[in-house]
């Protein structure tokens, strides 16, 4: 008997990174979707636990105090319970099929060769805006890829800290402010699905007006 396809929701067991790729990979391939024309629970009740996530995670790792990550390991418990009833849902619109099942951005307990992770984001471009202090991040849209993470520093000597992550659904347009005028920066993008992040893009760099 063929085994039925499903959406797998054993968000618990993630690590804090794979949760938020995880979420954020469901939430914009869900976002628009005409599969799934009536989420349950709704998206912005799904968006807001994971910027609750978020904030908090981005918080303990930034102070790293004990208290810090208790807060942000007591968020997780929400947010992993709402994307197993959003998988609840999703399972149950899709039927076992797996077109349907892939296109929710969940995984799915399909052979792994159906879905692999991403390779390197290719022709990474930054350009000038209308506007002082801007830059236009640009690069080559995968297939099958919804979900995409840049980050940025100031060139100087020694290597500043890159930026926190970005996450963007965009492969065009996107608007990185406020820089500084005057000074080289420096980009690198890398694209996520379900299986995980792909490689690190090589780096674009744009003086800024």
């Amino acid at each position: 008997m063929a085994t039925k396809m499903k959406a797998l929701i054993g968000f618990g067991g993630m690590l804090d990174d794979q949760l938020l790729m995880a979420a954020t990979t469901i939430l914009a391939a869900m976002t628009g979707n005409a599969n799934f024309p009536t989420p349950t629970p709704a998206l912005e009740d799904v968006q807001d636990l994971l910027d609750d996530f978020s904030t908090k995670l981005a918080a303990a790792r930034k102070r790293g105090s004990p208290e810090d990550t208790a807060i942000k390991d007591e968020s997780i418990p929400a947010l992993v319970s709402i994307l197993q009833k959003l998988g609840y849902y999703v399972n149950s619109v899709a039927d076992g099929k797996l077109s349907v099942l892939l296109s929710s951005g969940f995984p799915t307990n399909a052979p792994a060769t159906t879905s692999l992770a991403p390779f390197a984001v290719q022709d990474v471009r930054l350009s000038d805006t209308n506007q002082s202090g801007q830059a236009r991040l640009n690069f080559v849209k995968q297939p099958r890829v919804r979900v995409y993470e840049y980050c940025y520093r100031r060139v100087g000597t020694p290597e500043e800290p890159w930026s926190d992550r970005i996450t963007t659904t965009s492969s065009r347009n996107n608007i990185i402010a406020p820089l500084e005028p005057g000074h080289y920066y420096e980009v690198r993008v890398r694209a996520v699905n379900s299986k995980g992040a792909g490689d690190w893009s090589n780096t674009a760099r744009l003086l800024v007006r």
